[in-house]
């Protein structure tokens, strides 16, 4: 890595600013310059190689490509990018130098534009003024716009009619781009005339176009088509999307598992029945059966012919359920031997809960998870932290839990850094800090229980400052913290004290543990009740001991809600259907919003239970429930829709919220109260939670009597 810091230091970029008069990029790369790097950069070349080597190979071909074309952005961008999230180490000097350069060429653009870019997350307000003069160098120059649209559409110097004027003069000048940032700023800062105008630019050069690679970019084009047009226009757009594949399909005459992957999207979202889709998904398997395509379209059908049981506490029929699918997991991995997720990190994931995977399969699992996640890719600390926690909680190797949870520091340390940004908004940044915390919580508590089963209570000396600080201000890692002080104080022998915190931990958690596959994992209580054992006490003072008072009680109960920081910006939007729904009229009802995609996982296994709760409450007065879909592929939305049997309203609305958050994580769930005001927000799902419904009827009761 150091050889990589140095040959960033000394890059040949004095000829970058020698030529006279100064050439400047263009809307899109040039084709010998996207070649190169479709071949020699591709995910299928890349993916096989260990991760210093696929640093190695790409350094070495982006930096030809900067000696061999110069005034050429993409190397650079490309550079800078993969620079600072995958060797962070040499980033540094990358960003000495280009800034350098700027200072010693002021009158060059793309110098101007490539110091901006180092600069991300460090220093805005000298980006922004870089980006600037750049433009005021070069008018034609759309590049800095598209990076100033990027800076005003979100973050605390968030300025919406700037971003909005920035984005359309990018547009204005690359009408056509699909440049995934650009595209990004489009949705959230386009107007819906700019995004129908760089719709139908896109449409005329594709209708140019016969590079397969580029002809997926029809994908891009499909989404901001459905996007720009109203609801009852899209029967209109599948038609046009259906001919538009008869055109695809003879475009491509050595087709590949993605290529066909993409056909099958595009003839989901033609409408196309369920015959010709199924058609299109055993094309792939059966020209691509080890792939990663073929193995998403089986995992699928697995899923919907092995429903998981409703009751999470159903022991037997979890029991039964996860015997078939660890059979159908350990099928997969014979068969599909293309994709390395599901060769090396998903068995790992889906047996790491399981309290009875004899000792050998797990190690082995370990292993090859963390070969994969550590040698093939870049680790993060979640990657050392999961598999730490996993030798822990089956008290295996504990020393090495420990070096694993010392690694995920360090990861964390070297994270921290890299997602530094000084435009974060006073909220995103509080949220930002919460994670870390969680994080470093995580990491502490790992080594602690480590410590204990390896009898290395030297190890607690080392961590004991960072752990007996004041209690955080977030409610939501008070309990972790009380937690790892309890662990510490059992570790040095005060017994007294650590049940002291242990009954803080218990009394500040946000939620009490549910039954999840069939089990219920308790591990605060479990930790405090050895301790409780080991000073004598009693069952009966016990159970008194861990009941918290009925105040706190009712504390518990509130879960992961937090109180809504942003107000509801009056809307209007669309259903699927073609109804219109607006902020004003939903007045006088208590209304639960949905954000989700069809994309997301726990999505997925929210919404039945969602469609279950408008089916009981449909026909009230008093209460609403809409959702707001973020698919950028529209057309795919009301298939899906329609397959799971939803009746829901769903309002497509991904430039909405985009435009509305400045961090968009799903599934979300708002609450808003009969005057329209955003009340509450809950993120994520919680699969063990079984009385979501009652939870969400509560919800809506509450805001509408206070």
């Amino acid at each position: 890595m150091r050889t990589l810091a140095a040959v960033l230091l000394v890059a040949a970029c004095p000829v970058l600013f020698a030529q006279s008069p100064l050439a400047l990029p263009g809307c899109e790369a040039r084709p010998e310059v996207r070649q190169v790097i479709d071949d020699k950069l591709s995910n299928k070349v890349l993916e096989n190689m260990k991760f210093t080597d696929q640093v190695a190979l790409k350094r070495q071909v982006l930096e030809d490509l900067i000696a061999k074309y110069p005034r050429e952005l993409e190397p650079y961008r490309q550079l800078i990018q993969y620079t600072r999230w995958n060797a962070p180490e040499a980033y540094a000097a990358l960003s000495e130098r280009y800034v350098s350069e700027a200072d010693q060429h002021p009158d060059d653009p793309l110098a101007l534009y490539l110091a901006a870019t180092v600069l991300a997350g460090k220093d805005t307000p000298r980006r922004i003024q870089l980006l600037e003069q750049a433009r005021s160098k070069a008018p034609d120059f759309a590049w800095p716009d598209a990076l100033l649209a990027g800076i005003h559409s979100t973050g605390k110097l968030a300025d919406k009619k700037k971003a909005a004027l920035e984005i359309a003069a990018f547009f204005t000048a690359c009408p056509a781009s699909t440049d995934s940032a650009a595209q990004w700023n489009l949705s959230r800062a386009g107007t819906p005339e700019l995004q129908a105008r760089v719709a139908a630019a896109l449409r005329a050069r594709l209708a140019q176009e016969t590079n397969p690679k580029r002809l997926k970019d029809y994908a891009t084009l499909w989404g901001l088509e459905f996007r720009s047009h109203p609801t009852p226009e899209h029967d209109a757009l599948r038609k046009q999307v259906a001919e538009d594949l008869k055109r695809l399909e003879s475009m491509n005459p050595k087709s590949d598992a993605e290529w066909l992957a993409f056909l099958k999207d595009g003839y989901k979202q033609s409408g196309a029945s369920a015959e010709t889709v199924t058609a299109m998904e055993e094309r792939v398997i059966q020209a691509f059966p080890h792939s990663e395509e073929a193995f998403s379209i089986v995992a699928e059908r697995w899923k919907k012919t092995h429903k998981e049981p409703e009751d999470q506490k159903d022991a037997a029929a979890w029991k039964k359920y996860d015997a078939e699918h660890y059979a159908a997991v350990k099928s997969s991995i014979a068969r599909f031997t293309e994709y390395r997720f599901l060769q090396h990190i998903n068995w790992f994931y889906l047996i790491s809960d399981d309290p009875d995977i004899p000792e050998k399969d797990g190690l082995a699992a370990l292993d090859d998870y963390l070969t994969e996640s550590t040698v093939y890719q870049h680790p993060g600390p979640w990657d050392y932290l999961n598999a730490a926690d996993f030798l822990v909680d089956h008290k295996w190797q504990p020393e090495r839990a420990i070096e694993l949870a010392r690694q995920g520091e360090k990861a964390a340390a070297v994270q921290r850094e890299i997602n530094r940004d000084d435009n974060l908004t006073a909220d995103d940044a509080k949220d930002r800090k919460e994670q870390e915390i969680y994080l470093d919580h995580e990491l502490a508590g790992a080594i602690l229980r480590a410590a204990k089963l390896a009898g290395k209570h030297g190890e607690a000396e080392r961590i004991k400052a960072s752990i007996e600080t004041p209690p955080p201000d977030d409610v939501k890692v008070v309990s972790s913290y009380w937690q790892n002080r309890a662990r510490l104080a059992a570790l040095e022998g005060r017994k007294a004290d650590a049940l002291a915190f242990y009954q803080q931990a218990l009394f500040t958690r946000q939620r009490t543990p549910e039954a999840y596959h069939g089990r219920l994992k308790d591990d605060l209580l479990d930790e405090a009740g050895a301790v409780w054992k080991d000073t004598g006490g009693t069952e009966v003072a016990w159970n008194i001991w861990k009941t918290p008072p009925a105040g706190k009680a009712q504390e518990l109960a509130e879960g992961r809600w937090e109180k809504a920081t942003k107000s509801m910006p009056a809307f209007e939007l669309a259903d699927l259907a073609g109804k219109t729904w607006r902020l004003k009229s939903l007045e006088g009802k208590s209304v639960l919003i949905n954000v989700w995609a069809t994309w997301c996982g726990p999505c997925q296994g929210e919404l039945p239970k969602l469609q279950k709760l408008y089916e009981k409450v449909k026909d009230r007065s008093d209460l609403q429930i809409v959702t707001l879909d973020i698919d950028e592929d529209l057309g795919l939305v009301a298939p899906f829709v329609k397959e799971k049997g939803f009746t829901f309203p769903v309002l497509p609305a991904y430039s909405f919220v985009l435009s509305l958050l400045d961090s968009v994580a799903i599934p979300q769930n708002w609450i808003l109260d009969p005057k329209g005001a955003w009340r509450l927000t809950q993120m994520g799902y919680d699969a063990s939670d079984a009385q979501w419904a009652d939870t969400m009827i509560g919800k809506l009761q509450s805001v509408k009597m206070e």
